[in-house]
């Protein structure tokens, strides 16, 4: 039998055995791209994670699973919170969009590894997540180019819509070894 889902929007998350979970959830969801990856994805230390639970300019979403908490959605309309983000681009680019509120960016969205397996558990969570904001605006998010193959999918399950996708911007994490050679210093 199906899990029974419930989203719930919250203006904050007060209760610290709730927000304890939630930061579990959040470092274990991301836990496996730690090697996956050189981007630190799960970005947020715990003392950031707390206040952004009671930052009422994050929209929260958290979903249950036969009343078991099983992930988080984080989304903000204010650019400014999101220490990794830079507001400047996105005010030259879409300032309509930024001065009517209708930009929003998701910092995180995770599921309990142990509700992974039941694609419905994350499919549900986005879907509401993003049918709560205005349809005439713009969801930005970001993440590894690793990841990137499965998002538009993904997002297409969960609101069972056709999505446009944009690339924005890439970064690219590259090494390079050398080696001196004779006569240098």
């Amino acid at each position: 039998m199906a899990a029974q889902l419930r989203v719930e929007r919250r203006i904050a998350v007060e209760g610290p055995e709730e927000a304890a979970q939630l930061w579990r959830i959040y470092r274990t969801a991301f836990a496996p791209l730690a090697t996956a990856t050189p981007m630190r994805h799960g970005s947020y230390t715990e003392a950031q994670f707390e206040s952004v639970l009671s930052d009422q300019e994050f929209m929260k979403f958290l979903v249950y699973a036969d009343d078991v908490l099983a992930g988080l959605c984080l989304i903000t309309a204010n650019l400014d919170k999101v220490p990794w983000v830079n507001p400047q681009y996105f005010t030259h680019r879409y300032p309509e969009l930024l001065e009517q509120g209708k930009l929003y960016y998701l910092p995180a969205v995770v599921v309990d590894p142990a509700f992974q397996d039941t694609r419905r558990v994350g499919a549900a969570l986005l879907a509401d997540s993003v049918r709560a904001l205005d349809p005439n605006g713009l969801l930005v998010v970001d993440y590894s180019d690793k990841l990137r193959s499965a998002i538009p999918a993904f997002v297409k399950r969960a609101l069972g819509v056709d999505v446009v996708e944009e690339v924005l911007d890439r970064q690219v994490f590259a090494s390079y070894a050398y080696k001196r050679g004779p006569g240098t210093p």
